[in-house]
């Protein structure tokens, strides 16, 4: 049976440019730029590919057009008005977002735009939030000011707070596709999304854990992925990006963060909880959610550490490189 093979080093600390090279017979596949990132799926299993590749991106296409706040969109809409009915698919979304945010204390918070977007990271030059300022911006950040009505479908947002759901929507986007994958027929193949998401069905995939601080170094470590999702957070490309929902400061202490769990959009708001919490705090969120991750840091003496959730070496066939110390 053809096997998904090694990648070379994950993506900004996360997932690698998967340019796979299946066996006999060889795998359907394309890229494509969406979500203003690059889209590769994969495929294997299916005499017409096309319909299903077709199916995959326009469910990625259709989350972004749904979710996206670099253009007019249901979540721009939204956060316009401030109430409204929404899709199904938003607010499955929203709904998983807040959970994620009770569960981790507000480390991770769909509510955080306010600050995303005065610091630069909607558009607009970088920019370091005064004390005033991010204190007057706290005042509309909070999972709490989201409320949500199952029987209706409708959200409200109270004292002017606002949606920011990139650190979920591409995790549900590749769950979307991976769906439409499956309910096409394709026996085993992956969906990776913008450096951020990967998940693979069907046949496991060999991938390296990049540097974080460099990716043409060594690689930290080698784990397989098997029938799941992953999801990876550090600040490689972008210092200091992901801010503290709490305190509106960017979220220091880890290098990088590599969560892998059933879904993707579980994995992609985990890896972003998890960096902003920290090492111990972050760890004991990932087994109170089930899933699994390793944490890249420096200890006191500048070594290079990885910490691990319980079971993860054995369940992922994790090889820790010479030189990096590993502990459970």
């Amino acid at each position: 049976m053809p096997q998904l093979p090694v990648a070379t080093g994950l993506r900004v600390a996360a997932l690698a440019a998967l340019a796979l090279a299946f066996a006999d017979p060889p795998p359907s596949g394309e890229m494509r730029v969406l979500m203003g990132t690059t889209a590769e799926v994969r495929a294997l299993g299916l005499e017409e590919p096309g319909p299903a590749l077709d199916a995959a991106f326009a469910a990625l296409q259709a989350v972004d057009d749904s979710m996206s706040l670099w253009k007019e969109s249901e979540l721009a809409a939204l956060n316009r008005s401030g109430t409204g009915r929404v899709s199904e698919p938003l607010f499955a979304t929203l709904r998983l977002a807040l959970d994620v945010a009770r569960a981790s204390g507000g480390a991770f918070d769909p509510t955080v735009e306010p600050l995303v977007r005065a610091s630069g990271g909607l558009g607009g030059p970088r920019r370091r939030l005064g004390e005033s300022e991010r204190r007057r911006l706290l005042e509309r950040v909070g999972h709490r000011r989201v409320e949500l009505d199952q029987a209706t479908r409708s959200v409200t947002l109270r004292d002017g707070a606002r949606l920011d759901l990139g650190g979920v929507a591409k995790g549900h986007a590749v769950d979307l596709a991976v769906g439409a994958l499956r309910a096409r027929g394709a026996t085993a193949g992956l969906v990776d999304l913008g450096r951020s998401s990967v998940a693979v069905f069907g046949q496991p995939l060999t991938l390296d854990v990049a540097d974080p601080q460099d990716e043409r170094r060594r690689p930290w470590a080698t784990l397989v992925l098997s029938d799941q999702a992953l999801s990876s957070s550090s600040n490689a490309q972008q210092p200091d990006h992901i801010l503290d929902p709490r305190s509106g400061l960017p979220a220091r202490g880890l290098l990088g963060v590599t969560v892998v769990a059933a879904s993707a959009a579980e994995a992609d708001a985990l890896s972003t909880a998890v960096f902003v919490l920290g090492a111990q705090a972050g760890l004991r969120l990932l087994r109170e959610r089930g899933a699994c991750g390793l944490l890249l840091l420096h200890d006191p003496r500048g070594r290079r550490l990885i910490l691990l959730t319980p079971g993860f070496r054995d369940r992922h066939e994790l090889q820790v490189a010479p030189g990096v110390l590993s502990r459970e």
